[in-house]
């Protein structure tokens, strides 16, 4: 019986757990390690706010690639339309509660097991990894609770982690009652009283669903919402056709590749998506089609770019490309919109220079863009720049301090190589030590939704199922 432990049990992880049973023609023993109650919704879909969303389409939900209806499928036999009717938008697309995708992968997970012949186990462990230290066969991993684990194979499959505070925000300010620095935690915004005057650091999906939130408690009380430049997430568009998409990731190269080159520099390459969102406007087309479509080329283009480009990239282009990728769901959108014009939600331009507690209260110091500074006060301040990046996690930062793996040059997660080995300080590709989903954005560039993440674990179950004694990866369906 081969030994797996998998690092993280969000989505990601808890979707390896299940192509591994559902693939490999032998017995595993796989030990999931994820601190919260259930597998299958990590940051993204741990939650049970009802007004949560997900950013596109339930069509989109997608675990299998060569079955792209079983989501759906899932979906009406659950019964879960009928608890959430909110899910239909006006255009007849649904837009599902997260905690609906955390049961899915919950019940695919045992129906997986269920069905499994070879008799593969999956073992959840409610713990943290800390540590690690070399053995023969791989690593030892040190958890939270000083228990240890010696697999023959490790996977690393966490996500986001809760965000870290703005440096402008003072020590006094971040233990202050008023002061909320997870978004993601439910009990304390909805602590929030309705009168209270609110900031919001950040105006991105993260903030939309705060608002969403806010707005669901009653909340009466003015809401400020600040980002650098303004960026607010693009309304979702047109329906995306999902089998066409899959068949766009499954293409040996991508249409953008095709018609524009390979080894695009930075600009060549924003310059190639202008014309064809030109071209886009000529036709009447809509514009999210160009863009999706240079996103579905992000594998390719990305390893080409420099890292002078790279850094470019997300000190410019990022917040732009963000607000198109990660659109607004209508009905989140509707929220938004109402309260805006009810003139209670207000949109600045401004970076926060500055929070202090002040009594029962916190001053911002806020700077335009016209680099003018204004001090005003608020009752509840809420950290809304979304998830940190990985870089300051123990596990992974032992994992480096041994030369087992090694950071990407621009803090985005490990070096892996195409298939999803994580490489050493000499650039090797270890079978033993392999790692999916967010920590892979530094090697294919765009790795957050679940349509990328499936596709890319689909692809390379080939050889992980080698690693583990041999499995075939599925033929994707041709889509006419």
């Amino acid at each position: 019986m081969r030994k797996i432990a998998i690092i993280g049990g969000g989505f990601t992880g808890t979707a390896v757990a299940i192509r591994l049973c559902a693939s490999v023609p032998a017995q595993l023993s796989i030990t999931v390690v994820e601190p919260r109650e259930e597998l299958g919704g990590g940051l993204a879909y741990g939650g049970d706010d009802p007004d949560h969303r997900v950013n596109g389409t339930h069509e989109l939900l997608v675990l299998f690639p060569d079955d792209i209806g079983h989501f759906a499928r899932w979906y009406e036999a659950a019964g879960a339309l009928a608890g959430d009717p909110e899910a239909r938008a006006e255009s007849g697309v649904r837009y599902v509660r997260r905690s609906d995708v955390r049961r899915y992968m919950n019940d695919t997970l045992q129906t997986t097991l269920a069905a499994n012949a070879h008799g593969s186990t999956v073992r959840h462990v409610r713990d943290r990894a800390v540590g690690a230290r070399r053995v023969d066969h791989g690593v030892q991993i040190a958890l939270a609770s000083g228990r240890t684990l010696e697999p023959d194979l490790t996977i690393l499959a966490f996500g986001g982690q809760r965000p870290s505070p703005p440096g402008a925000v003072t020590t006094d300010a971040r233990s202050h009652p008023g002061y909320v620095g997870d978004p993601f935690d439910t009990e304390a915004v909805s602590a929030v009283p309705p009168d209270n005057a609110v900031l919001l650091v950040g105006t991105g999906l993260t903030a939309a669903d705060v608002v969403a939130t806010l707005s669901r408690q009653g909340h009466r009380g003015p809401i400020t919402a600040i980002s650098r430049r303004g960026l607010l997430p693009q309304p979702q568009g047109e329906a995306p056709d999902v089998a066409a998409l899959m068949q766009r990731l499954a293409r040996p190269m991508p249409r953008f590749i095709e018609r524009h080159g390979e080894g695009l520099t930075l600009r060549a390459a924003v310059r190639a998506l202008r014309r064809d969102m030109a071209a886009a406007i000529a036709e009447g087309r809509d514009l999210k089609a160009p863009f999706d479509e240079a996103r579905d080329a992000a594998g390719w283009l990305w390893p080409n770019f420099s890292e002078t480009e790279k850094r470019r990239f997300l000190r410019h282009l990022k917040p732009w490309y963000d607000v198109n990728r990660y659109r607004m769901v209508p009905q989140t959108g509707a929220i938004v919109a109402a309260m805006e014009e009810a003139g209670q939600l207000e949109f600045r331009v401004a970076r926060l220079a500055g929070l202090e507690a002040r009594g029962d209260r916190l001053e911002a110091q806020l700077v335009g863009r016209d680099r003018t500074t204004t001090c005003k006060s608020f009752d509840t301040v809420i950290n809304c720049t979304g998830p940190k990046t990985l870089s300051d996690d123990p596990f992974v930062g032992a994992l480096c301090d041994l030369g087992l793996a090694k950071r990407d040059s621009m803090g985005l997660g490990l070096e892996v190589d195409g298939d999803g080995r994580v490489l050493d300080d000499d650039g090797r590709a270890q079978e033993s030590i392999w790692a999916f989903g967010l920590l892979t954005r530094g090697r294919f560039g765009d790795m957050t939704a679940i349509p990328q993440i499936a596709f890319r674990l689909h692809r390379s179950l080939p050889a992980l199922g080698r690693a583990l004694g041999g499995a075939k990866r599925p033929a994707l369906r041709e889509v006419t």
